[in-house]
Protein backbone atom coordinates (compact mmCIF):
# COMPACT_ATOMS: atom_id res chain seq x y z
CA UNK A 1 0.00 0.00 0.00
CA UNK A 2 1.23 3.49 -0.87
CA UNK A 3 2.40 5.87 1.84
CA UNK A 4 0.68 9.18 2.62
CA UNK A 5 3.27 11.22 0.69
CA UNK A 6 2.72 9.09 -2.42
CA UNK A 7 -1.08 9.31 -2.05
CA UNK A 8 -0.89 13.09 -1.66
CA UNK A 9 1.30 13.34 -4.78
CA UNK A 10 -1.34 11.38 -6.71
CA UNK A 11 -4.07 13.71 -5.40
CA UNK A 12 -2.09 16.82 -6.39
CA UNK A 13 -1.50 15.47 -9.89
CA UNK A 14 -5.19 14.59 -10.30
CA UNK A 15 -6.35 18.06 -9.17
CA UNK A 16 -3.71 19.74 -11.36
CA UNK A 17 -4.97 17.84 -14.42
CA UNK A 18 -8.54 18.93 -13.71
CA UNK A 19 -7.46 22.57 -13.42
CA UNK A 20 -5.33 22.53 -16.55
CA UNK A 21 -8.05 20.69 -18.54
CA UNK A 22 -5.70 19.88 -21.41
CA UNK A 23 -5.58 16.07 -21.23
CA UNK A 24 -8.66 14.93 -23.17
CA UNK A 25 -8.11 11.29 -22.23
CA UNK A 26 -8.17 12.20 -18.56
CA UNK A 27 -11.07 14.67 -18.59
CA UNK A 28 -13.91 12.34 -19.53
CA UNK A 29 -14.60 9.45 -17.18
CA UNK A 30 -17.28 6.98 -16.22
CA UNK A 31 -18.30 4.91 -13.22
CA UNK A 32 -19.91 1.49 -13.04
CA UNK A 33 -21.61 -0.39 -10.23
CA UNK A 34 -23.18 -3.83 -10.72
CA UNK A 35 -26.26 -4.92 -8.78
CA UNK A 36 -27.89 -8.30 -8.29
CA UNK A 37 -31.10 -9.20 -6.50
CA UNK A 38 -30.41 -11.43 -3.51
CA UNK A 39 -33.98 -11.78 -2.23
CA UNK A 40 -37.22 -9.81 -2.18
CA UNK A 41 -36.05 -6.12 -2.26
CA UNK A 42 -32.54 -6.90 -1.00
CA UNK A 43 -29.77 -6.19 -3.53
CA UNK A 44 -26.06 -6.75 -3.55
CA UNK A 45 -24.07 -3.98 -5.21
CA UNK A 46 -20.50 -4.49 -6.38
CA UNK A 47 -17.73 -2.01 -7.16
CA UNK A 48 -14.25 -3.42 -7.75
CA UNK A 49 -13.56 -5.75 -4.78
CA UNK A 50 -16.27 -4.16 -2.61
CA UNK A 51 -19.77 -5.51 -1.99
CA UNK A 52 -22.58 -3.77 -0.18
CA UNK A 53 -26.23 -4.51 0.55
CA UNK A 54 -29.14 -2.29 -0.42
CA UNK A 55 -32.60 -2.91 1.05
CA UNK A 56 -35.71 -1.07 2.13
CA UNK A 57 -36.98 -0.71 5.72
CA UNK A 58 -40.03 -2.75 6.79
CA UNK A 59 -42.39 0.24 6.40
CA UNK A 60 -41.61 0.16 2.67
CA UNK A 61 -41.82 -3.62 2.33
CA UNK A 62 -38.16 -4.46 2.80
CA UNK A 63 -36.35 -6.67 5.28
CA UNK A 64 -34.06 -3.88 6.59
CA UNK A 65 -30.86 -5.82 5.88
CA UNK A 66 -29.05 -2.77 4.53
CA UNK A 67 -29.41 0.96 3.99
CA UNK A 68 -32.12 2.02 1.56
CA UNK A 69 -31.19 3.29 -1.95
CA UNK A 70 -31.75 6.95 -1.08
CA UNK A 71 -29.37 6.67 1.88
CA UNK A 72 -26.66 5.54 -0.55
CA UNK A 73 -27.64 8.33 -2.93
CA UNK A 74 -27.27 10.98 -0.22
CA UNK A 75 -24.11 9.34 1.13
CA UNK A 76 -22.65 9.25 -2.38
CA UNK A 77 -23.36 12.93 -3.01
CA UNK A 78 -22.10 13.93 0.45
CA UNK A 79 -18.94 11.82 0.27
CA UNK A 80 -18.20 13.21 -3.21
CA UNK A 81 -18.33 16.74 -1.79
CA UNK A 82 -16.33 15.98 1.35
CA UNK A 83 -13.67 14.22 -0.75
CA UNK A 84 -13.36 17.37 -2.84
CA UNK A 85 -12.75 19.38 0.33
CA UNK A 86 -10.09 16.90 1.40
CA UNK A 87 -8.33 16.63 -1.95
CA UNK A 88 -8.39 20.38 -2.58
CA UNK A 89 -7.08 21.01 0.95
CA UNK A 90 -4.14 18.73 0.17
CA UNK A 91 -3.61 20.42 -3.20
CA UNK A 92 -3.71 23.92 -1.70
CA UNK A 93 -1.87 23.11 1.55
CA UNK A 94 -4.87 23.93 3.75
CA UNK A 95 -4.64 21.98 7.00
CA UNK A 96 -7.87 20.22 8.01
CA UNK A 97 -7.54 18.51 11.38
CA UNK A 98 -11.05 17.07 11.54
CA UNK A 99 -13.94 16.88 9.07
CA UNK A 100 -17.53 15.75 9.71
CA UNK A 101 -20.58 16.11 7.50
CA UNK A 102 -24.28 15.52 8.06
CA UNK A 103 -26.39 15.36 4.90
CA UNK A 104 -30.16 15.70 4.62
CA UNK A 105 -32.25 15.36 1.48
CA UNK A 106 -35.81 16.54 0.99
CA UNK A 107 -37.87 15.04 -1.80
CA UNK A 108 -41.35 14.87 -3.27
CA UNK A 109 -42.84 11.36 -2.97
CA UNK A 110 -45.44 11.83 -5.72
CA UNK A 111 -45.02 9.95 -8.99
CA UNK A 112 -42.40 11.77 -11.00
CA UNK A 113 -41.13 13.37 -7.79
CA UNK A 114 -37.52 14.22 -7.17
CA UNK A 115 -35.18 15.69 -4.63
CA UNK A 116 -35.97 19.34 -4.01
CA UNK A 117 -33.17 20.20 -1.60
CA UNK A 118 -30.01 18.74 -0.14
CA UNK A 119 -28.52 20.34 2.95
CA UNK A 120 -25.00 19.69 4.18
CA UNK A 121 -23.77 20.64 7.65
CA UNK A 122 -20.00 20.53 7.34
CA UNK A 123 -17.93 20.75 10.53
CA UNK A 124 -14.26 21.58 10.05
CA UNK A 125 -11.51 21.88 12.62
CA UNK A 126 -8.64 23.84 11.14
CA UNK A 127 -6.00 26.43 12.03
CA UNK A 128 -6.55 27.91 8.56
CA UNK A 129 -8.11 31.37 8.21
CA UNK A 130 -11.75 31.81 7.22
CA UNK A 131 -10.74 33.11 3.77
CA UNK A 132 -8.86 29.91 2.97
CA UNK A 133 -11.88 27.84 4.02
CA UNK A 134 -14.21 29.97 1.87
CA UNK A 135 -11.95 29.47 -1.18
CA UNK A 136 -11.83 25.76 -0.39
CA UNK A 137 -15.64 25.66 -0.21
CA UNK A 138 -16.05 27.35 -3.58
CA UNK A 139 -13.60 25.06 -5.31
CA UNK A 140 -14.87 21.87 -3.63
CA UNK A 141 -18.38 22.57 -4.91
CA UNK A 142 -17.06 23.37 -8.41
CA UNK A 143 -15.07 20.12 -8.46
CA UNK A 144 -17.82 17.83 -7.10
CA UNK A 145 -19.57 15.93 -9.89
CA UNK A 146 -22.52 14.97 -7.69
CA UNK A 147 -23.02 18.51 -6.38
CA UNK A 148 -22.89 19.96 -9.90
CA UNK A 149 -25.24 17.32 -11.32
CA UNK A 150 -27.84 17.94 -8.62
CA UNK A 151 -27.51 21.72 -8.86
CA UNK A 152 -27.89 21.66 -12.65
CA UNK A 153 -31.00 19.49 -12.20
CA UNK A 154 -32.59 22.24 -10.11
CA UNK A 155 -32.02 20.76 -6.66
CA UNK A 156 -31.42 23.49 -4.08
CA UNK A 157 -27.97 22.78 -2.62
CA UNK A 158 -27.13 24.29 0.77
CA UNK A 159 -23.82 23.90 2.59
CA UNK A 160 -23.63 25.19 6.16
CA UNK A 161 -19.99 25.39 7.23
CA UNK A 162 -18.91 25.35 10.85
CA UNK A 163 -15.25 26.25 11.36
CA UNK A 164 -13.89 25.39 14.80
CA UNK A 165 -17.42 25.20 16.19
CA UNK A 166 -18.67 28.50 14.74
CA UNK A 167 -20.84 28.80 11.65
CA UNK A 168 -19.31 30.91 8.93
CA UNK A 169 -21.56 32.73 6.51
CA UNK A 170 -20.86 31.98 2.89
CA UNK A 171 -20.77 35.02 0.62
CA UNK A 172 -22.56 34.84 -2.70
CA UNK A 173 -20.50 32.67 -5.03
CA UNK A 174 -19.35 35.72 -7.00
CA UNK A 175 -17.75 37.05 -3.80
CA UNK A 176 -16.26 33.74 -2.65
CA UNK A 177 -13.21 34.08 -4.86
CA UNK A 178 -11.83 36.90 -2.69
Amino acid sequence: MAGIAELEATIKEHVRKRHEADDEGFLFGSERVDLRRESHLKLEARKRKFRFIVDEPPERGGTDEGPNPLAYFIAGAASCLINQYLTDAIYRGVKLEDVELTARGHFDRRLGGAFTEIIYDLKLTSPSPKGAILRLSKEAEEMCYAHNTLKKAGVKMTTNIFLNGKQIVLPSRSEASV
